[in-house]
């Protein structure tokens, strides 16, 4: 496991320095004979090193925002800090840790949850204003936004989700306000340029009129098109998250297996990252590259009776793609990977790290269900922390 628990990015890299001098100290002998301090010069810079970790579909549904408003204080309308507490300490220790917002986020105050029925029958839902500075709080820099529900609300959705994060201090990908905005973006972390990007390959509610609101997987090409931009501008890393539109699978669709090989032969990525499933799925390497088949839910309302397909008890379920990037002597980046576990309970929608410590005492109402969680998962991925 390679985050710290104390320090966002924290790690200790050794570095060999040359000590120039009498007898092999940084001090020697001035020509007057007094004591001189001299610079110590390194032999060799330190490689480049970021980590990253990556969650699965948050959905904002009733259950869900029953527990968050549980937990709220008196005058605020939901909390959702103490549904992540457990993992905290992980997210925080991220040098960049991502999200996937699935629905969009409402205006402040406005009304949140099941906004009715989209075109074809499907939910729409909204999540409370409220979300995007929780999940600042506890460590989020960023989140895809591209997914079968982005359409929800239309134009304005998009509008308030985007905004929402804004405020919060939460960088986005996938949808858009404007073209100029829907551009690929490189951004820094610890000295290296990367890139992420967004994509969909469906929508509940149609794709709007102007592409650029929302990143469309039609084919391939779409995705390679990204990617290759953002080596163009630069970036030495290029991460993309795609939302898939086949569900309940435990292993992926020939379809989905396709299209990230296309990818991956078409431009040079090294991470993918996969929502939509609502169930884990395998991490392999794909031609080099690490593939998240599928993150699961992070947090949802799912697991519950009633609710069809998705009362099936692997929607609990959900992984975390932790991923260190670690720069080589060529000035390419080369990635490890650790698939970390994560566990929602079905009545306080609380999730826990199916291994890895928890931040927060354990109750023993929550042992059976991590338990169970870990039971259905390790069967499906492999190397599980």
């Amino acid at each position: 496991m390679f985050y710290d628990p104390k320090v966002k990015g924290g790690r200790l890299i050794a570095v060999m320095v040359l000590l120039v001098g009498v007898a092999g100290t940084a001090h020697g002998l001035g020509a007057s004979g007094a004591a001189v301090r001299r610079q110590a010069d390194r032999l060799t810079t330190p490689p480049r090193s970021f980590s990253v970790v990556a969650v699965g579909d948050w959905l904002s549904e009733h259950r869900v925002n029953q527990a968050a408003a549980a937990f709220a204080a008196p005058g605020v309308r939901v909390d959702h800090g103490p549904l992540l507490a457990p993992i905290s300490p992980i997210i925080g220790s991220a040098d960049l840790a991502i999200c996937h917002m699935e629905t969009p986020i409402s205006e402040p105050g406005a009304e949140y949850g099941f906004m009715g029925r989209g075109p074809y029958g499907s939910s729409l839902i909204a999540a409370p204003y409220e979300l995007a500075a929780d999940l600042r709080r506890v460590g989020f820099d960023r989140c895809s936004t591209a997914s079968n529900h982005s359409w929800d609300l239309g134009e304005p959705g998009i509008g308030s989700t985007l905004a929402a994060l804004d405020t919060a201090g939460i960088s986005h990908t996938g949808t858009a306000r404007s073209p100029a905005e829907a551009s690929v973006a490189v951004f820094d972390i610890g000295g290296t340029r990367i890139a992420h990007i967004s994509f969909a390959l469906n929508s509940n509610s149609g794709f709007p009129g102007d592409s650029w609101r929302l990143n469309r997987a039609a084919s391939s090409t779409d995705v390679i098109a990204g990617a290759n931009q953002a080596r163009r501008l630069g970036a030495e890393v290029v991460i993309v998250s795609l939302h898939v539109f086949v569900e309940m699978q435990t292993q992926p669709v020939p379809d989905d297996r396709a299209l990230v090989q296309a990818v991956i032969a078409g431009s040079d990525v090294d991470l993918i990252v996969i929502h939509g499933p609502h169930t884990v799925q395998p991490v392999e390497v794909v031609n080099g590259t690490p593939v998240f088949w599928s993150l699961g839910n992070f947090v949802s309302a799912m697991g519950i009776p009633g609710r069809g397909r998705f009362s099936d008890l692997r929607t609990l379920d959900g992984l975390m793609a932790a991923v260190r990037f670690t720069e080589q002597a060529d000035g390419s980046f080369t990635s490890s990977v650790d698939p970390i576990l994560l566990c929602q309970m079905v009545d306080s929608r609380v999730v826990y790290p199916g291994f890895a410590p928890s931040a927060t005492p354990i109750p023993p109402t929550a042992v059976a269900g991590i338990e169970a969680c870990r039971r259905r998962s390790v069967s499906i991925v492999a190397g599980l922390r």
